[in-house]
């Protein structure tokens, strides 16, 4: 009897010593159902083929990440980092390297495999429209229609930001989606000047842009497309338009000095894969960085997504490197001009 019970534990100890030595690693990313997705799609397949625990946590604030590196005491160990906040963890030297010989990059959008990052999702913002207004496909077609508030009478929505207003300015200014970059902020500036007058709202979050649009505060918006077409499966009257959008990516990035550099890769290279790819993007309705992940695509969720090959040439992507350069600057001549 006594043999047996030190035999109990003697395997309770083990087992607790074996769960204290189980390796995790911590993502920090943007929380609700967009964590949900991760957790589901990514985490459990790779614990359940690793053993490495993953653990999701919300949401990553660019000064928290710099004093997590800068003390030593990194918390997360790979960072969802919009592609302005990669850029600039890139310029300030806060991310390892990465191993890109772990992914087949050959297949990857231009620039979604860097040094420092591996883009995860594509999300953009899109011209949307009420339907009820203009009936089918009546309502606008470009930035420079967005901008013509005689034909297209009626409240906008805009941005709160100085980012993805400079740029649909310039389009409006008849400025080409692949020659948007570097901004000429006086012609933006001049340009978003005319429009003021019928922006009815400055809408802080996706969220709220969309609110916008469903309690029809705004008849157009440009706001996140991926929003307003959960709207249109709702049933509710207003369309999304590829032309003339804001395409941004956001980058797996992992924290310089953390403990779980290695784990952190492989989970990576495990997101990295077409498949689990397509699983996430029909989840999030955001755009796949890989090309092949468009072979697991349904079509009918593809051809929403900022990465669908005719969606992807009518947009402009973000030049995050300008903006790690200039958006000082930038965002004190935006602040100026909104109080004028």
């Amino acid at each position: 009897m006594k043999r047996n019970y030190f035999i109990i534990v003697f395997l309770f100890i083990f087992f607790l010593a074996g769960s204290a030595w189980a390796e995790s690693i911590t993502i920090c990313a943007y929380g609700g159902t967009y964590n949900t997705g991760i957790e589901d799609i990514f985490g459990k397949p790779f614990t359940e083929a690793t053993g490495i625990e993953v653990i999701v946590t919300t949401r990553p604030i660019y000064s928290k990440m710099k004093v997590q590196v800068k003390s030593g005491n990194v918390e997360w160990d790979i960072v969802d980092a919009e592609s302005r906040m990669y850029a600039r963890g890139v310029k300030d030297g806060i991310f390892e390297e990465l191993d890109l010989s772990m992914i087949d990059v050959d297949d990857f959008q231009e620039g979604a495999a860097t040094k420092y990052g591996v883009a995860g999702i594509y999300y953009s913002y899109n011209i949307t429209y009420s339907t009820e207004k203009w009936p089918g496909d009546t309502g606008p077609k470009n930035m420079k229609d967005y901008w013509n508030v005689k034909k297209f009478p009626g409240p906008r929505g805009m941005k709160l930001t100085a980012f993805s207003n400079l740029e649909a300015a310039s389009m409006a200014a008849g400025i080409p989606v692949d020659k948007v970059y570097p901004i000429d902020v006086k012609l933006a500036l001049k340009k978003m000047t005319e429009l003021k007058p019928h922006i009815r709202t400055f809408w802080k979050t996706g969220a709220h842009g969309q609110q916008l649009m469903r309690d029809r505060e705004v008849d157009l918006c440009y706001t996140s497309g991926g929003r307003i077409y959960q709207m249109m499966d709702q049933g509710f009257p207003v369309n999304v338009i590829w032309q003339d959008s804001m395409i941004i990516l956001d980058y797996w990035t992992i924290l310089k000095g953390s403990k779980h550099k290695e784990a952190a890769m492989k989970w990576i290279a495990f997101a990295s894969d077409p498949k689990r790819q397509a699983a996430f993007a029909e989840w999030t309705n955001y755009g796949a960085s890989s090309k092949k992940a468009y072979q697991y695509i349904r079509k009918e969720k593809a051809v929403r997504m900022p990465t669908y090959p005719e969606n992807y040439k009518k947009g402009v992507l973000c030049d995050a490197d300008w903006y790690a350069e200039n958006e000082k600057e930038i965002e004190r001549a935006w602040e100026i001009w909104k109080l004028k």
